[in-house]
């Protein structure tokens, strides 16, 4: 079943769909759009209360709000966003349950850049309501006033996060929350001195008075042992950190092979060490605090690990790997000090041979399914013979047709024939029977590529984009009882990933309830005497796995960026057009667009 973004206006004829959805803005539309009005609009909006501390250079924090009155006809949805200006913006979304005059909290994010008296102007992006207006003042950053509890002696609140062991880097856990009481709300510096190579410090803005904790967060690598006393600037309280001292403790096995050493990763002459190259050993701890386990660098590699026992008795440590080998066969390593031992056994390139080379591969099972357009899966792989006469590391790999490839890595521990299986990668560009080599002067195998289940892309600002994954086409919206003729197209730039992938959904509807025909479509037709609508949205994966969705549809109120979509042909099997225009995202005040060209679509109907 398959919804529109945007809570449809209220028309006759026009059908009202939905899709409730997650945004990086955190809105759930799930309903018609709200009506309502803003009160005082169009001048000052009625009531309007700003809360937080705003200063020029200084980002805005939850505490940064903006309350204005609107005046609900009809409950519903609600979008209300200002433009941003000179840095900042406020925004807010929900849903009003009961008519009547309410209140709205508008939050503010971005920050302030110059010192001046801002404007704002919040308006409704699904009803269209007329914007008010409020104001914000942005002034120079000020230093808050505020004393240490418990200044100039010992601190009435100080808790300690963490554990502090000596040689040991400080990390995020070490932390010292304080208590202070904020008479002036501004900037704040709260820092100690450096004590046994430990510091404590934390920078921010008070944007309300009273009393306030305050985690400062620690610096450093302690330098020395015992309980060290720390003073919070000048006339600020004192507080103590526990720093430990060396554990005490043995490898068990010492001084003859560890009881316990497991081996982790593979190890090449051909690549470096990585994450996954670790050695598990077990100690037994007596006395509780720091420690530093390594061994020597042997054949070109070696293992160390820094941390804290907090705990006596029997536990295990990991030791991570670095360096490249050098030298293939076993390398025996010694934990310092005077700690057990254990074997490492690196890997040279295996010698072998292809089945089949350079011929066609004796044995080539091709498993997965292959379409241009679709990106390969793991799914996708073809097993071929070796036959290996020497043992050791190996990467083989096929030569790129038509935009994928095959390859594996590994380490042959035995002689003899042997299997390998060679993952695919990469999208298929070519229909049609593909020739793939292994390796240099290897074996041979084809894969055959199926033409394309249909075509949906475009560029957007400029570059290509293939919507073929997951591609459909339905002409019944099922969403509504009974169902009503629509045209819907929808797509994915790529095969699910355990997140999120672009996605492109297109659709249309008649106003008069009717079946989609050829024919030209745009935003403004929905004042058409056989009026329509029209609705594009592109869901856009934002580096911390937030989704923005850009988007044009047909409304009554508010501006559309034009958009286009020609239906060259449709039947009860397939549809065929092409599309263009510009897409704006709406929870950015529409000052953002992205430009689509070239769109064209050719699918199946459902």
């Amino acid at each position: 079943m398959k919804y529109f973004l945007l809570s449809l206006l209220v028309i006759i004829g026009i059908v009202s769909c939905q899709k409730e959805i997650g945004l990086d803005e955190g809105i759930n539309i799930d309903s018609v759009a709200a009506v309502f009005s803003l009160q005082g609009s169009p001048d000052s909006c009625t009531s309007a209360i700003s809360r937080g501390y705003y200063a020029a250079a200084t980002a805005l924090t939850d505490s940064n709000t903006v309350s204005i009155s609107v005046n609900v006809t009809t409950p519903g949805t609600y979008v209300i966003a200002t433009d941003t200006v000179n840095g900042y913006r406020f925004f807010d979304s929900g849903f009003f349950v009961v008519p009547g005059v309410q209140t709205v909290v508008l939050k503010g994010s971005g920050t302030p850049l110059l010192v001046k008296t801002d404007t704002f102007t919040p308006r409704s992006t699904l009803s269209g309501a007329i914007g008010c207006s409020f104001k914000i003042k942005v002034v120079l950053p000020t230093p808050a006033v505020y004393t240490l509890t418990g200044a100039p002696d010992t601190c009435t609140i100080a808790t300690v996060g963490g554990v502090y062991g000596l040689n040991v880097p400080l990390a995020a856990s070490n932390t010292v929350t304080v208590q202070v009481n904020v008479t002036a709300i501004g900037s704040y510096n709260i820092a100690t001195d450096t004590v046994a190579g430990v510091s404590f410090s934390k920078s921010g803005i008070f944007s309300s008075t009273g009393i306030m904790t305050v985690a400062l967060e620690g610096n450093g690598t302690p330098t020395s042992a015992g309980t060290k006393a720390f003073k919070i600037g000048s006339g600020g309280c004192i507080f103590t950190v526990p720093i430990l001292g060396p554990a005490v403790y043995t490898t068990s096995g010492a001084p003859g092979a560890c009881t316990v050493a497991t081996v982790g990763g593979i190890y090449t002459t051909l690549s470096p060490l990585s994450a996954s190259n670790i050695v598990t050993v077990q100690v037994n701890v007596t006395a509780i605090g720091s420690y530093t386990i390594y061994t020597d660098t042997v054949g070109g590699m070696s293992f160390q690990k820094t941390g804290i026992f907090t705990t006596t008795g029997i536990q295990t440590v990991v030791l991570d790997g670095n360096g490249q080998p050098t030298v293939a066969g076993s390398n025996t390593f010694k934990i310092k000090p005077n700690g057990c031992t254990f074997k490492v056994i690196a890997y040279g390139p295996a010698a072998y041979t292809l089945s089949g080379a350079p011929g066609t591969c004796t044995v080539a099972t091709v498993s997965g399914t292959y379409t241009s357009g679709i990106a390969l899966t793991a799914a996708d792989s073809v097993t071929v013979q070796v036959n290996v006469t020497t043992i050791g590391a190996y990467t083989i790999s096929t030569d790129t047709v038509g935009g994928i490839w095959f390859s594996a890595m590994g380490i042959f521990t035995t002689t003899g024939l042997k299997t390998i299986i060679l993952k695919g990668n990469g999208t298929p560009t070519i229909s049609g029977t593909n020739t793939f080599t292994v390796g240099s002067g290897g074996c041979k195998f084809n894969i055959t590529v199926a033409a394309p289940i249909g075509v949906y892309s475009c560029k957007v600002d400029g570059v290509f984009i293939s919507f073929i994954d997951r591609a459909e086409a339905d002409t019944s919206d099922n969403s509504n009882s009974p169902a009503t003729p629509y045209l819907y197209l929808d797509g994915y730039s790529g095969p699910p990933n355990g997140g999120n992938v672009p996605e492109l959904q297109i659709f249309i509807t008649k106003n008069n309830g009717s079946a989609i025909t050829a024919g030209t479509y745009n935003v403004d037709g929905v004042t058409l005497p056989d009026g329509y609508r029209i609705e594009i949205d592109y869901h856009v994966v934002n580096s911390d796995s937030s989704v923005t969705i850009w988007n044009t549809s047909s409304t009554l109120l508010t501006p559309n960026p034009p958009f286009t979509i020609t239906v060259t042909s449709i039947s009860a099997t397939k549809v065929t057009g092409t599309f263009s225009g510009k897409l704006t995202n709406i929870f950015d005040g529409s000052t953002q667009t992205k430009t689509v060209t070239e769109g064209v679509f050719d699918l199946p109907i459902n």
